[in-house]
Order: structure tokens, then sequence, then C-alpha cells
């Protein structure tokens, strides 16, 4: 008899313990279920956010196509091309708004052959190059010394030109060997702003206020549109005029432009020389970084959804001989 209840008694546990492993397994396979669900939701989202945000970059390059083609037409600041565009659907929303890219100077110019130094006297040491001028005067008006704003102009150079050598001709892979952590020299464009960030002699802390007035685009070009500089940026036309112009004056002038902004730079010029008499001068040296329209844009795109958030901005460039307008560079970033 008790044979028998002992064998039942095994019975019994080998049953319980066939319950809790099912039942273990059962779980596992319904938080695996979960997490797939979840997984899927998500992708679906995503998905539905990057088609949204497509189609809204298609409609706005075809904007750019009407509005930023033709060689010499104006770019009005105002205009059909600056109008944010929204999308909602059921579960989801998406916010973009196109914003010029020439708005700032482009470190990547400083690539491009420079005119010789002017000489003002002779036996007078020659000034520096215009380029130099302009981005160590918007250096300084973001809070760095002269001294450090002379340093990063060299060390821009050095990690821009395809030389192995710096200004002062040590070997630039000696020198960023030995930082921590190390580095090796790009000797090429810069492709993102924040590497600007990185130089060694750059303070972190002026990089909010640097941000503003500099940027990273693929041209040795260094047009600025006058046509789309903010108040805020009025520091960068005062730099390119050579501080012919305060930054106060620069924010007054730019109050002054026209509802559809200059219709040249001959406009332009005519309405800063009327102005500000002092600054005539000056204009026939920086002429060549002068513009009323652009070729680079800036398209910026926020998705929503109950579950998720993605940000996307995409640089355009604007080819206008082709009259299209590609996607030369696109950054993502999701918040769950």
């Amino acid at each position: 008899m008790s044979v028998t209840r002992r064998q039942r008694g095994v019975a019994l546990l080998v049953v319980l313990i066939l319950l809790v492993m099912m039942a273990a397994l059962a779980a596992k396979i319904s938080q695996q279920f979960c997490r797939n669900l979840q997984k899927t939701h998500y992708q679906v989202s995503q998905q539905q956010l990057r088609w949204a945000i497509a189609r809204q970059q298609q409609a706005a390059q075809a904007l750019l196509t009407t509005y930023a083609t033709g060689e010499s037409a104006a770019l009005s600041p105002e205009g059909e091309w600056a109008q944010p565009l929204e999308t909602k659907g059921d579960d989801f929303n998406v916010v973009s708004q196109l914003e010029d890219a020439q708005d700032c100077f482009n470190v990547n110019s400083l690539l491009a052959p420079e005119k010789a130094p002017v000489v003002s006297e002779p036996g007078a040491r020659p000034e520096k190059p215009l380029r130099e001028q302009i981005l160590e005067q918007l250096l300084v008006d973001g809070g760095l010394t002269t001294v450090a704003a002379e340093e990063v102009y060299q060390q821009l150079l050095d990690a821009l030109d395809s030389d192995s050598t710096t200004a002062t001709g040590e070997q630039e892979s000696d020198r960023l060997a030995g930082m921590t952590p190390p580095r090796h020299p790009a000797n090429q464009m810069m492709r993102l702003p924040n590497e600007i960030a990185r130089l060694p002699a750059f303070p972190r802390a002026a990089w909010p206020a640097v941000s503003k007035l500099l940027c990273t685009l693929p041209d040795v070009s260094g047009k600025v549109n006058v046509n789309t500089l903010k108040p805020e940026q009025a520091a960068l036309l005062s730099a390119l005029l050579k501080n012919a112009l305060s930054e106060e004056e620069a924010k007054r002038l730019l109050a002054s432009r026209p509802e559809g902004g200059w219709e040249s730079v001959e406009a332009f010029s005519k309405a800063l020389e009327t102005d500000f008499p002092q600054s005539a001068a000056i204009l026939p040296q920086v002429q060549e970084y002068l513009a009323v329209n652009s070729r680079y844009f800036r398209f910026s795109s926020t998705g929503n959804t109950d579950d998720l958030t993605l940000r996307v901005v995409s640089e355009l460039q604007v080819d206008p001989e082709a009259g299209k307008v590609i996607t030369w560079q696109r950054r993502y970033r999701m918040v769950e």
C-alpha cells in the first residue's frame, strides 16, 4: 500500500514539475511574442514616418526646382519654399521645414585658391587672407580669444589640406597621435559641423554660439545668401564686410530688407552704400562672398507616433543645369 502511495506521490510530483516547466515555457513564449509584436509595431511606425517624410521631401524638392534653379533668380526669404509642411495620419504626425543652408560661413571654402594678400603701403606687412580674416572674426564673435581664433584657423587648414605637415612644419600624424584619445589627420573636406568643435584648440563652451555662424558644405564656395540671414546672424554679415558695419548696423540693414528679398547682389550693394556709405570701399573685396540665392538647403523633419519620435535631417543640393535636387547627406535619430 505504501509503495502505491509513493508511486502516486512521485507521479504527482512529476506532473507538478511538468506543469511548472510548461508554465515557464508559456510565459517565455508570451514574453517573446510581446517583444516581437512591439518590435514589429515600432518597425511599422518607423516605416510609416519614413514614407511620410519622403513624400514631404519630394514636395519640397519640387518647390526648389521652381524657386532655386534659376541662376540669377533671387530667393525670397518668405517664399512658398520656406513654408512648413505637415502631414497628419490616423496615428502619426509629421512636420518638416526647408531651410537655406547658405546662411553661414562654409569652412570648406578655405580650400579654394586665395587671392594675393593686399599690401596697403610699400614695405608694410600684407593683410591676412580675406577668408582668414572672416573666419577669425567669427570665432572671436563666438567667444574665442584672438590667439585661440588664429590657432583654430591653422588647425582647420591642417585638417582640410592634403599635405601631411602643419603650418609650423611638424608632421600632422605625430602631433595628433600624442593626443588623448589619439587621432589621425583627416586631410579632406569636413562633412559635419561638429568636426570643427573637435579641433584641439577649440573651446567646447564656444560651440553653441559659433555653430550658428559656421557650416561644412561640400563645396569650396563661400557664398552667403544675404536674403535668408536672420537678425541673430548679423555678426556673419558684419564679418563678411570686414567690420565696415557693426553688428547692430548689420541688424538694421537686415531689418530693412525688402519683403521679397534683394533682387540681386547689385541691389543689396546699392542699399548698403546708401544706408552705410563707409562700406563702399569694402564691397569690391567681398563681392565674391555675397549672393541672393542658394544651392544648398537643409530639410528637417520630425515625425511622431504614440510610441516614438523620428527626426531626419536631409542635406539637399540644387543642380541648376540639370534642373534637379539631390540629397548629399542624411542623418536619422529615433527616440522611443
